[in-house]
This record gives structure tokens, C-alpha cells and sequence, in this order.
């Protein structure tokens, strides 16, 4: 019931609550009020919250990209038991069945739920699975850059380090190693491999040596790393490819995307005499300062900062 009233509520007030001489709240009330609308409502309580927790996971900078095919396949299993005869939205509506008649004029059937379920709720839900699925066609590729996250990489005295990530950097290779049309200095039009096979596996091999001896850092600043050293570039020229590709797929791009946002809170209406190189260095600190730092990291920050000639002592 309190979803019902939780959904009504605010509606109704957004247009001036209810008046009988308000033909707005009037209507309003009169559709809110039909046995349709109210099912719906408890079908999207149940469905929308499934699908935000996917979204939420997707957006955040540091994803674990090897976890994208199990939360996709979790949310899409969790609204396939939504179009279950006894989903749990179904069971709950049924529970406030008898005190939804008693504050309103809804009369809810067993046979009117089950016809809803077939004519809309289904229907619905298959069609948002498609759109879901969709967009994750490639799931599989993109869980494959998981191998880059340092985390991920066994100890290389372990079993596993000698094989680690050769079966993926093949499901990789397979997708974006096709060959593409060039040309020579000449004009001389011929085709070449985007990744040379052979010898990104033989990269892999002596990277993957490199990422075990590194800290335990994040995917996304190993990522970084790859793309923005030039040592590293030059070494590594086919897995630096793979790590500016990872780096342009929409799920990791949700920091690009939450900048604007930042950038609202930092530069408001009050300190917007604030500097371009001030308002840079106060971004990158709001967007990539871990969310903890160790005794170390911390006493290195006062370091740095006292080195600083300042106007006044402290």
C-alpha cells in the first residue's frame, strides 16, 4: 500500500493537491485510481531498482571489468523471475490487497493481476532483456581486459602465472587484430595487422612479469599508465593498443562523463573567479584521489606540501 501512496502523493501535490474543482488533480486521481496504473507501479518498484543497481556498478571509474558478465547475467536472471506467476512484486501487491479496497474504489483479482502480467508486464520485460542484451553483445571482450588489473595476476611463483591471461589476450587479438586497409609512403595501398598476433603474445608474456612485480594498484591507473608512458609504449607498442582501446569503451568512461558534474560543485556561483590551472588541480584531486590513502601516501603529501613557499608560516 505504501508504494501506491508513495507514487500518489507527490503527483497529486505537484498539482496542487486534491480539489474536486481541480480538473488537473481530478484526472490525476481518477487514473492513479485504476487497477492498471497500481500494478504497474509495483511492477516498476521491483523492475527499476534491478536495473539502477546495474547502472550504478557500471558508472563507477574503477570497475572490475571481469565482474560485467555476471552482474548483466544477475540482472537479467532477476527479471526473468519477475515475470513469474509468485514474482515477489506479485506476492506483495497480493498482501496489501485487502487494505488497497479498503482506502480506495481499486478491486484487485487474482485473474486481473495474471491478465496484466501476460498483456503488459511480459511483454515489458522482454522487451527491456533485449535492450539490455543489446548493449552487452560484447561482454565477453570486455571482461577479457580484466587481465590488465594488477589485482587479478597471480603470484609468480603460482601455478597459474605462467598461463595467466594467455586464453583472453587470444579472445582479444580475435576481435580487434583484423587486418585494415594502409597505404605506403608511395600511395601504395596494402593491408596490415592492427595487432601483430605473435608478437603481442610475446609482449603479454614479459608484461605480465612487469604487472606482477608492480603494487596493487587499480585497473583504471594501470590502464593510464600504459597509455600515458612512453617507455612503456615504446616496449609494450601492441598491449599499449589494447589499453588505449579499454580506455574508449563506453563502461569506461563514466569519469569523463561525471566531470561536468564535479565541475559544478567546485566552481559555483561563489569561487567562480577560480583559475583554469586551479580548477584543474582541484578536479583531478575530487576525481582521482583514492578513497583511502596509506601512512605512507599521507606523509608524502605533507612532504611535497612543505616544500611549498608559502606566505605565511604554519
Amino acid at each position: 500500500m505504501h508504494r501506491w501512496w508513495a507514487f500518489t502523493l507527490p503527483v497529486l501535490c505537484e498539482f496542487g493537491g486534491f480539489s474536486r474543482h481541480n480538473f488537473y488533480s481530478v484526472g490525476i486521481s481518477k487514473a492513479l485510481c485504476r487497477p492498471s496504473t497500481l500494478v504497474a507501479i509495483y511492477l516498476l518498484d521491483y523492475v527499476l531498482p534491478q536495473v539502477a543497481k546495474l547502472s550504478r556498478a557500471l558508472q563507477t571509474e574503477r570497475i572490475d571489468l571481469t565482474a560485467i558478465t555476471p552482474l548483466v547475467d544477475a540482472t537479467l536472471n532477476t527479471l526473468d523471475d519477475a515475470m513469474l506467476p509468485a514474482a515477489n512484486w506479485v506476492l506483495e501487491l497480493m498482501d496489501a490487497k485487502n487494505e488497497i479496497e479498503e482506502v480506495t474504489d481499486i478491486t484487485l483479482t487474482t485473474e486481473s493481476i495474471a491478465t496484466f502480467q501476460g498483456q503488459v508486464a511480459e511483454p515489458f520485460i522482454r522487451m527491456l532483456k533485449a535492450n539490455i542484451s543489446s548493449r552487452f553483445i560484447s561482454q565477453d571482450i570486455v571482461s577479457s581486459f580484466g587481465i590488465f588489473d594488477p589485482k587479478k595476476v597471480p603470484a609468480a611463483d603460482s601455478s597459474d602465472f605462467h598461463t595467466y591471461g594467455e586464453d583472453l589476450i587470444d579472445v582479444l587479438l580475435a576481435h580487434y587484430g583484423a587486418e585494415l586497409p594502409a597505404k605506403t609512403a608511395g600511395g601504395d595501398e596494402y593491408t596490415k595487422e592492427a595487432l601483430i598476433s605473435r608478437e603481442t603474445r610475446e609482449e603479454w608474456k614479459t608484461f605480465r612479469s612487469y604487472l606482477s612485480k608492480k603494487p596493487k594498484g587499480n585497473l583504471h591507473l594501470q590502464l593510464k599508465e600504459l597509455t600515458t608512458s612512453d617507455m612503456l609504449s615504446e616496449i609494450f607498442p601492441n598491449i599499449s593498443t589494447l589499453a588505449n582501446i579499454c580506455l574508449s569503451i563506453p563502461v569506461s568512461t563514466a569519469s569523463v562523463e561525471r566531470s561536468f558534474s564535479k565541475m559544478k560543485l567546485i566552481k559555483t556561483r561563489i569561487r567562480n573567479r577560480i583559475g583554469q590551472s586551479q580548477l584543474s588541480y582541484l578536479m583531478k584531486i575530487a576525481m582521482e584521489t583514492p578513497e583511502t590513502l596509506s601512512s605512507t601516501q599521507l606523509n608524502d603529501i605533507i612532504t611535497v606540501w612543505n616544500k611549498k613557499p608559502r606566505r605565511i608560516a604554519v
